[in-house]
């Protein structure tokens, strides 16, 4: 997975297990939560400090699940009053590939 998308998925999952593990999010954001920890396999949260670089390492090794979460919240009505909506609406690709070759220079 590209950096930024890993970076916007990362970003957006942590803004709504934030709001849920600190007790402010919509009944909805909680439902949103449960399911996305049902995807992770997680039992418990993580600490507030311990969320996104595990959010991250989950969905740096495994695309599928990044796809998954990424697939929930674009498709959660109530995103939108959790911050979600606006991050994961900046990512358009499933993937991003680099074609080129690096002759000591950097690729973009």
């Amino acid at each position: 997975m590209d950096p930024v998308t890993l970076a916007t998925l990362t970003a957006a999952a942590a803004v709504l297990g934030t709001k849920v593990v600190e007790g402010v999010a919509s009944e909805a954001g909680k439902s949103l939560w449960g399911k996305i920890k049902e995807v992770l396999c997680w039992k418990d949260d993580p600490s507030e400090a311990d969320l996104p670089a595990k959010l991250a390492e989950g969905f740096a090794n495994d695309e599928r699940l990044a796809a998954d979460v990424l697939a929930l919240l674009r498709e959660d009505p109530d995103a939108q009053s959790s911050g979600a909506t606006q991050l994961v609406g900046s990512i358009k690709a499933k993937k991003v590939f680099v074609v080129g070759t690096n002759h000591g220079g950097i690729n973009a």
